[in-house]
Order: C-alpha cells, then structure tokens, then sequence
C-alpha cells in the first residue's frame, strides 16, 4: 500500500460552537464531547420552555403543602393578593379561595356555594372543568363536583358534576365577584363555606379546613439553576407520562430526568443545566414581552400598543394544525391558570385581559419615568374593570412598599373625570391634584407592565368602538 492510502482523512466544519472534525468520517473524541455538550445544552433549553407551564403549578402545588394545606383544604384570600406574596399575575380584584389536591388520594368531592368563578386545572394548567361562569356545568349555581383521578373507571353518583384530570395533581382557585370594595368581607364569609372531601367520605364528609392567608408573604415562583431540574425530575415521576408529552419527556430522559429513575446529575450535567436555565428564562422572558405572533392577531388594537393576553381562545394553546408552543411559553412565564371563560371572548360573560409593555412611543415601560393612562367614559365591562401593576421580574404585584395594592379599577374608589372618563398615573411620586386611587407608585429603575381586565365584557370592547389610551409618558 502507499502512503497516501494510509494517511486520515480530516474534514473541518465551522459551527457557531466551534470548530468540529471528523476523521474519515467519524467524529473525533473532542468533537464527541463537543456535540454531546452541545445536544444536551439544546435540548435542556427546550425542555426548559416546554417545561416552565409544569413548573409553575408544581411550585403552587409545593408552597400550598409548606403552608400545611392539604388535598382537602382551602387558602382563603380575603382582601384578594398583596404585592409581598409572589403569585404570577395574581390581582387585587376579588377575593380568591384556592387550593392544591392530590387525586392519588382518589376521587375528591368539592362543593362549590353558588355565583363563584374558577377553574380546576391539571398540572399543566389546562382545564378539566370550569367553575361558575358561561362554561361552567353549575351554571352559577354552585354544587357537587367530582374530580376523578386518572385512569379511573368506576361508575359516578349522577348528583356530581364529574370531570376527570389526566394528572394526578389538580390546582383550582375561584373567586367571588364584588361590586364595591365593601363587598370583599361577605363574599369571603360566602366562599368560607366551600367544603373539600374525599368521595369515600361522602355520607360523613370531614370538615374543610380553611387557612386564612391575609397579607401572609408566600413565594409561589419556580426555582431556577439546578433547582429547577430538581424540582421537575420530582414532578415528572410523580405525573403520568401523557402522549402528548411523550417527545419531550424523551428529551428529559438523556438529561437524567425520567420517570422512575433518581435524578442525579454529575458536575458536567449541573454546569450544562444551570447554563441552559438561564438561556431559557432569558428567552421565555423575550419570547413574552417581544412575542413573534401577526400583529393583527397579537394586537388588541392596530393604532395601540395594547396586546392579548391570549391570541386563541384554546386555553390549552391548540390550533387545528399545532401547538403554538411559544404562546404556551409566554403565558407560562408571565401569567398562571387557564379556563374557558379566560380564553373565550362572549359578550357580556366570563372576562377579557389585555396588557401593555411600552409606552405610546413604543418604549419599555420603567419606573423612574411617569406616566398617563386615560380611559374613555362607559368601560365596557358589564361587572367591572381594573388596571394591574406588576413588577417585570417576579411578574407578580408591583411591591412598591406604600402598603397599597397596585391596582386601580371600578371597585377600588378610582376617581371618575366629570366626563365619565378616568386618568390612571403609574409615577415615582404622585403628582400633583391626583387622587391618590387614581395612582400607582412605580419603583426606580424597574420595569413593570400593566393588564387591564374586563369582567363581562361587552359590545363596544370587542367591536372596538370604545378604546383604552396607550400609556403615555408625562413629564
């Protein structure tokens, strides 16, 4: 044989990673770990963004438990969330009764007292069944609902409203709906007779405990770094590995996270994982402030900056053809909980949400400037309307350290101009002749973002004959 025929053949490709060569083909060991760096580093970032949805419930699920709630108690929020407890998007608007349950437990019996509105999510957060509102099989009235763990298949008493979760973790909060702010007490005492059982106990039913929550700090935000993984391998083996998740639960499985196997990552995976954390909040964080969607169907409005909260009205994120996978990410990382009445746009019945980011100028929204809301008279929400501030980051209330809720709507005592119209002010200070309900106090150099909410909406919102200002930057 000659020399040439036994001289390697390298070939060198240039990659946005690096340099990687092959030797007749076939990688070389620094290209082997190179590229298995790199896939592994891929892919935590995808399981990352399709994961976050998971990891928001679970966290829920995990502060609820640190609380001493169980599968068959209640968290009652009376004057509704307060800015120190860290709930994604949670608002001051109503009084909320939440809670967490465990259907390993078995079948789990709720009665719901009536004119509450809420949904039971698995822990996906999509709907198994709507509380109250247009969707909802009580239809206002209240009653016996049966959340049936998965798998279950025994016969169900006809006097329960039954839905079956594919989870075993199922997350629901509900409200009340109030018309002035003095309604918030009577309509807790109202939610304070929700009761919580096990179907087994059906005859003899234990009582509901109920933990007052008040303006108790809680910190219901997934971790980030390792912990993150760590918490999700915990709730991938504690779900039933779903169809639909089958590819990305695959994916998971070569980063060490897989159903009944301990997640025990060596140095090189906890370096790669903590690295892929961060690149994915980083861009769940900018695929939910600066969304790649159609502007007409992201846009509540083609002449404001004012964008959907939901652009379909599947709150499990579904077209006809495809999972819009970043509108789940987006929704993931800024908001919590879905339902029907959410997502689905009637007249007059269950609720409409848009939020604005920027400014009239198209400019991120930043506390050390200030800022003008205007609300043309007659906001069309047949129950009421508020504006909600929340701190970018935590994407929970704006902790502005007044004392006061960051929230201004029809029930908060917001002051009307004499034309029917309102003024809102998101500023350092308050200025000058505003009522103080009339105004938000914004934190130096931190960026927040404002929904405003509309519960019963109606016509001229969705024909769009009546619109909200932009938030305009004052002097």
């Amino acid at each position: 044989m000659s020399d040439n025929t036994s001289q390697k053949f390298i070939q060198t490709i240039e990659t946005r990673f690096g340099e990687l060569e092959f030797q007749s083909g076939y990688p070389t060991a620094e290209t082997v770990e190179k590229l298995y760096d790199e896939l592994d580093f891929q892919r935590a970032v995808q399981v990352y963004l399709w994961s976050n949805i998971m990891a928001s419930f679970g966290a829920i699920r995990d502060e609820y438990s640190r609380r001493g709630a169980s599968s068959f108690d209640a968290l009652l929020y009376e004057q509704s969330a307060f800015p120190a407890q860290l709930v994604l998007t949670a608002n001051n608007d109503t009084p909320y009764i939440s809670g967490a349950m465990d259907l390993n437990e078995g079948p789990i019996v709720m009665e719901v007292p009536a004119e509450l509105v809420g949904p039971i999510d698995n822990i996906w957060q999509q709907p198994i069944v709507d509380v109250g509102g247009p969707f909802g099989p009580d239809k206002m009235q209240g009653g016996k609902f049966l959340i049936l763990p998965p798998g279950y298949k025994e016969e169900v008493p006809e006097e329960y409203f039954a839905a079956q979760s594919d989870t075993r973790t199922a997350v629901w909060y509900l409200r009340a709906i109030p018309k002035t702010r003095a309604d918030f007490k009577v309509l807790a005492d109202h939610m304070r007779t929700l009761r919580i059982y096990p179907l087994a106990e059906a005859d003899a039913p234990r009582k509901t405990k109920i933990i007052e929550m008040g303006s108790t700090p809680i910190d219901s935000l997934h971790k980030e770094g390792v912990d993150y993984w760590v918490n999700l391998a915990r709730y991938i083996d504690d779900e039933p590995a779903r169809p639909q998740d089958m590819a990305f639960l695959g994916m998971a499985a070569t980063l060490g996270i897989e159903k009944g196997k301990p997640f025990a990552p060596d140095e090189r995976m906890k370096k790669i994982l903590t690295e892929a954390a961060t690149v994915g909040r980083a861009m769940a964080k900018t695929i939910a402030w600066k969304p790649r969607w159609p502007e007409e169907l992201l846009y509540a409005y083609p002449d404001r900056h004012w964008k959907w909260i939901f652009v379909v009205e599947d709150p499990t994120f579904h077209t006809d053809n495809n999972l819009i996978i970043d509108q789940r990410t987006r929704f993931g990382f800024e908001a919590i909980g879905t339902a029907r009445a959410m997502t689905t746009r009637i007249v007059g019945a269950g609720s409409a949400y848009v939020g604005a980011y920027e400014d009239a100028e198209g400019n991120w929204l930043e506390g050390q400037y200030s800022y003008r809301l205007h609300l043309p008279a007659n906001v069309p929400a047949r129950l009421f309307w508020s504006a909600t501030v929340y701190d970018n980051e935590t994407r929970s209330q704006l902790d502005n350290g007044t004392g006061r809720p960051p929230v201004r709507g029809s029930v908060h005592g917001v002051v009307q101009n004499a034309d029917g119209s309102f003024d809102l002010f998101f500023s350092p200070e308050r200025p000058i002749n505003v009522d103080e309900n009339n105004w938000v106090k914004t934190i130096l150099d931190n960026g927040f973002f404002v929904y405003l909410r509309f519960y019963g909406p109606e016509q001229p919102f969705f024909d769009k004959t009546w619109k909200p200002g932009d938030v305009e930057k004052t002097k």
